[in-house]
């Protein structure tokens, strides 16, 4: 499914038909594939680096 509402994981269709998939916590492209359900393995290995999560509050903490 593209564009899945509330997934933790949406997954958006570039235009070369490929498929990526985004965390919605850390906003990484959590990986790639040509086929929508090879993404679910990444996802479901997919852990959100600390330094990147630590970057994301500091910019919403600098930008208010």
């Amino acid at each position: 499914m593209v564009y899945q509402f509330g997934a933790m994981f949406p997954h958006r269709l570039n235009y070369d038909g490929s498929y990526d998939s985004i965390c919605r916590t850390c906003h990484v492209t959590v990986a790639s594939a040509n086929l929508e359900s090879g993404l679910s393995q990444h996802e479901e290995g997919h852990v959100c680096d600390p330094s990147r999560m630590y970057q994301l509050s500091e910019d919403a903490f600098a930008s208010r």
